[in-house]
């Protein structure tokens, strides 16, 4: 009885210890620094963060920003099998010409996981019949891929830009209705990622 009665104790005391070090809602991050990607703050806050830029080129308003949840991010990006999405956020501009613009911000587990989800992501396109849809530009100190789609409006295909691009564990996706790349392009540089 004394055994039985010291077993139950101990698993009591063991469960109670094991639950105090297992938390699910902030995942480790393996850097250290200001700089570190989630330091200081959980998944939401920081890439809620970083898709509300502070410094809007002219023309921009920033209306609001929307978490995005681990299965939204692998259906838009059309990344179902990819594993190590934590989540991220959608912050929403308005151009002064009336077009919509959105910066993605998605956290994964580690950088791989976000070459995996782009590799999966630009994989979903089809070749263009003209040109290329995939073109590498270089700002803010790093290589973005620009991308073109079309959308028939009134009849006529319209060019639709995208860039898209990884800090660390971070991915970065900026787009909008507008035909104009160059603004697309300055929107993506005022992230300072």
């Amino acid at each position: 009885m004394k055994k039985s009665i010291a077993l139950i104790s101990l698993l009591a005391v063991l469960m109670i210890a094991f639950s105090g070090c297992v938390d699910n809602n902030n995942p480790a991050v393996n850097e250290t620094g200001p700089d570190a990607p989630g330091s200081g703050a959980n998944t939401e806050e920081g890439a809620a963060a970083m898709s509300e830029l502070e410094n809007l080129p002219a023309g921009f308003e920033y209306l609001a920003s929307l978490p995005l949840s681990a299965d939204e991010i692998r259906k838009d990006y059309k990344a179902e099998n990819v594993s190590g999405i934590l989540g991220g956020s959608e912050g929403m501009y308005k151009y002064s010409d009336g077009s919509d613009f959105y910066v993605d911000v998605i956290e994964c587990e580690s950088s791989s996981a976000a070459d995996d989800l782009i590799f999966a992501y630009k994989s979903s396109f089809k070749p263009l019949n003209v040109g290329s849809r995939f073109v590498e530009e270089s700002f803010n100190g790093h290589f973005a891929v620009k991308i073109t789609e079309y959308a028939t409006i009134g009849g006529d295909d319209v060019p639709r830009y995208s860039y898209i691009w990884k800090h660390e564990n971070y991915i970065f996706v900026v787009f909008g209705n507008s035909d104009d790349s160059s603004t697309v392009k300055e929107l993506a540089e005022a992230t300072g990622y």
